[in-house]
């Protein structure tokens, strides 16, 4: 029932001029409410549909032929890509779309070269991808995100969702096996966090499902859709969470002891399901902590971006674009190798 229906189960004869001024006021409220809704909705299907069909346009996606990989009888590893905060059409005095896509593409092929290195020894034949979140700048996180953009929003979701079928195509023309594992940031919002939108309805999960629909013929690629905001990542025995960072803290930020803290609370149970580590994005900085239990390890990962003005002015910190490499014994269910990709 509407609320301003209980006005009418009011007692006969009490019925005021506020009481009928509130009731119009509540008409009027609700009226506005839904007209906020109808205009989010349209926003989204209106942007999912003319990116997609603009992705469509720019050609078809044929499908990867599977790599040849030199046979080797040692016990084989999985390659671990931590893709973060890619701030796509972030505009600075260093950063823009097109830098983007370039060290985006550095990464893969330095992340295929070590791939190489570690194939000397022993195989290598399959990559989980993760994508971490903030792949897209947005719109809707800061009053003047508007004058640092190079591309608007349909632009964004085009571009990015390219890239992500890219790299995912670099990935399965060097790996017998892909699987992505996607997780959505703050960035992706879909208006202030005020209105009545579900945090799920994301232009980051956005930009992965048109990837893995272009990419939807690969019968080497597995792709994992994310309604939550925690993924789980599992390769053979190795079992991790992946999460963009901003679910810990208040209004997104927290300090290293916090961050291991939560990721503490949550392997003791607070979690139901059992990870050894956990993978974040969100602070654009890399680095390293363990966990209570001496095994696993809170690994954040950098950003593609360089000199956010936000980072230096309110936070006081700044970073080296970078992305994260590890190599994974899916047997004994633990990191073996770490790697720190610059792409400065």
């Amino acid at each position: 029932m509407a609320l301003d229906e209980h006005f009418n189960d009011l007692p006969e004869g009490i019925e005021s001029s506020d009481v009928v001024e509130l009731r119009r006021a509540l008409m009027r409220t609700q009226k506005k409410l839904l007209q906020t809704k109808q205009k989010i909705d349209e926003l989204v299907e209106v942007t999912r549909t003319a990116a997609y069909d603009a992705t469509l346009s720019a050609g078809p996606i044929l499908n990867v032929p599977e790599p040849n990989i030199a046979k080797n009888k040692k016990k084989a590893e999985v390659a671990l890509w931590h893709l973060t905060d890619w701030q796509g059409s972030k505009k600075t005095t260093t950063y823009n779309s097109e830098i983007m896509k370039k060290r985006v593409m550095e990464f893969a092929q330095k992340a295929v070269a070590i791939t190489e290195i570690q194939r000397a020894d022993h195989p290598v034949n399959d990559v989980t991808i993760m994508f971490g979140g903030d792949m897209v700048e947005g719109l809707f996180n800061f009053p003047s995100q508007a004058f640092e953009i190079d591309s608007t929003l349909f632009e964004q979701y085009v571009n990015v969702s390219r890239l992500c079928v890219e790299v995912v195509r670099f990935a399965l023309s060097n790996y017998k096996h892909v699987t992505v594992v996607s997780e959505w940031g703050n960035h992706g919002r879909i208006g202030s966090k005020r209105d009545n939108v579900p945090r799920s309805d994301n232009f980051d999960r956005m930009c992965y499902e048109l990837a893995r629909q272009l990419l939807g013929n690969e019968k080497r690629l597995t792709w994992q859709d994310c309604p939550d905001d925690v993924q789980r990542v599992e390769i053979g025995n190795y079992r991790a969470l992946l999460i963009h960072g901003d679910e810990v803290g208040r209004n997104g930020f927290a300090s290293p002891t916090a961050i291991v803290q939560h990721a503490n609370r949550w392997r003791s149970g607070a979690y139901p399901w059992e990870f050894r580590d956990v993978y974040i994005g969100h602070y654009h900085t890399h680095a390293c902590w363990p966990m209570a239990n001496g095994a696993g390890s809170v690994y954040q990962t950098g950003s593609t971006e360089s000199d956010n003005r936000y980072a230096r002015d309110l936070l006081a910190a700044s970073a080296t674009p970078s992305q994260r490499l590890h190599f994974i014994d899916p047997i004994k269910g633990r990191v073996t190798a770490e790697y720190k990709i610059w792409l400065d």
